[in-house]
């Protein structure tokens, strides 16, 4: 797919801890996700925010959608993101509903967090229309010794669509993680 991009989870609480956090690294990153947290503690202003100050970054707004997709996706992409995320684990119809919202304005990156069969629950996504896919350790499992590569090996070669890699990443595996062909 290319040169990997690089992600930038901003998981702070305040709308200045993340306007501070990015302005140290923005020319670093392609992607600026508004995480969860920072989405449950200030709403889709700080997507607003970070999309008006950096208009050429990519905004993800880490939604983690789950039900009511269309409704839910609509208002990110309404608020200036550029990308949101649904849960792997989903309903189809909140998948589609998503992706409907999606149109033109953005694309849908779905989280594979939690899959019990991350290989067949993405290709699966990717036939419901979705356009990236986030294979992710979740964070309250860190240390557990999860190896993220191995997920990966294992969905690589079952989808083409960018696929991004999140959590249990570290210095020494950085580089498989590319070799093994994460995008993100």
């Amino acid at each position: 797919m290319g040169i990997p991009q690089l992600q930038l989870a901003v998981d702070v609480l305040t709308i200045d801890e993340a306007m501070a956090t990015v302005e140290k690294v923005h020319d670093s990153v392609d992607i600026i996700e508004v995480g969860t947290p920072l989405v449950i503690e200030c709403g889709l202003r700080a997507v607003e925010g970070l999309k008006e100050k950096y208009p050429e970054k990519q905004v993800l707004a880490d939604l983690k959608i789950m039900d009511a997709g269309h409704i839910e996706a609509s208002s990110g992409f309404g608020r200036g993101a550029d990308i949101v995320t649904v849960l792997g684990l989903a309903d189809e119809a909140t998948v589609r509903g998503a992706v409907d919202a999606a149109g033109d304005r953005g694309k849908v990156m779905a989280d594979l967090i939690q899959v019990p069969d991350p290989a067949l629950r993405a290709k699966e996504l990717v036939s419901m229309g979705v356009h990236m896919l986030c294979l992710h350790t979740a964070y309250d499992r860190r240390d557990e010794g999860v190896d993220p590569l191995l997920e990966l090996l294992a969905v690589r070669p079952e989808v083409d669509v960018p696929l991004g890699i999140a959590g249990g990443l570290k210095l020494e595996n950085a580089a498989d993680v590319v070799r093994g062909g994460a995008d993100i």
